[in-house]
């Protein structure tokens, strides 16, 4: 449904609005790599960029990063040509934009048809338009940064695109534009990062901490307590992480979500039984232990002839 709004809208937009655009920037893929700011891809002889996913996993490849990009306007976007060979599973091009508050922001191409169409299969040269809608209070960006999120295995083309901007009432995708300034991301990749990383050590101590002591079979109350904690935590992370990825957010939030999310759930809840059955056996062999003390205690003492 979602994606049935957006491509009605970019329809709408395109049909409705008369452009008169504004190159604020022409981006070569060859002069970013000559100047050492080209983040991933690999320049081609005719100055088109190649990015490859050699693997099955999703992963995102940062592209370019630029700084002060000279916007003015508060309507905006990166326009260009993509075209792509045998990618799996549905990718995406992706631009976050920094404000000077410290809002980020995200646009991607994630429609079924027009310049906002995902990237999946294959595809000869097509246009695609990475838009957005500032409000006057955020003002314009300082820094914008271009990626590309493979959701597979692919190889995608990309043709030096350009920075335009449109004043007030122009744009080339109206609807959809406004559509996707409305999701701000909850995170920037560096965050994810430091969420994984950081999440993922407490996890392993807690996890040593459980194995530990329920394999001795000690500290019970406290053990069964934490796992079900550490569970029901990670329920919640992956409940989130599963609305993230139904609304749209970028990779570096909803990845770190589900991985932690999952983990917690999957280990802890399923090593729980476990414990329980270790607890009531190690509480067996204490009782036994206590009742042969108990026998040999009120063993008769043999009388002397």
């Amino acid at each position: 449904m979602k994606r049935l709004i957006a491509s009605s809208l970019i329809v709408l937009g395109v049909a409705s609005v008369a452009l008169s655009e504004e190159v604020v920037r022409e981006i070569s893929w060859a002069d970013l790599d000559k100047a050492g700011q080209l983040l991933g891809g690999e320049v081609q002889p005719d100055g088109t960029l190649r990015v490859v996913n050699p693997d099955q996993q999703p992963k995102t490849v940062a592209l370019a990063e630029l700084k002060n990009p000279g916007v003015t306007a508060l309507r905006y976007a990166v326009v260009g040509k993509v075209r792509y060979e045998n990618v799996e599973a549905q990718s995406a091009l992706e631009m976050w934009n920094y404000f000077p508050n410290g809002g980020s922001y995200f646009s991607r191409t994630s429609a079924e048809t027009g310049p906002l169409q995902s990237i999946e299969g294959t595809s000869d040269w097509r246009p695609f338009s990475l838009p957005f809608f500032s409000e006057q209070g955020a003002g314009v960006p300082d820094r914008l940064l271009l990626n590309l999120m493979f959701g597979g295995r692919g190889t995608v083309y990309l043709s030096p695109p350009r920075l335009v901007q449109y004043t007030e009432g122009e744009s080339p995708l109206a609807g959809a534009s406004g559509w996707l300034s409305a999701f701000r991301a909850w995170w920037d990749d560096r965050t994810g990062n430091l969420i994984g990383a950081i999440g993922g050590s407490i996890l392993g101590c807690l996890g040593g901490l459980i194995g530990t002591l329920g394999g001795l079979g000690r500290a019970r109350r406290f053990v069964m307590a934490l796992a079900i904690g550490v569970t029901l935590c990670g329920l919640a992370a992956l409940g989130l992480g599963i609305v993230a990825l139904g609304v749209g957010q970028p990779f570096a939030v909803y990845y770190p979500l589900l991985l932690l999310g999952g983990i917690s759930t999957v280990v802890c809840g399923g090593s729980m039984p476990v414990m329980r059955r270790r607890y009531e056996e190690a509480e067996l062999r204490r009782m036994r232990a206590m009742d042969v003390g108990g026998a040999e205690g009120r063993r008769p003492e043999a009388s002397a002839p």
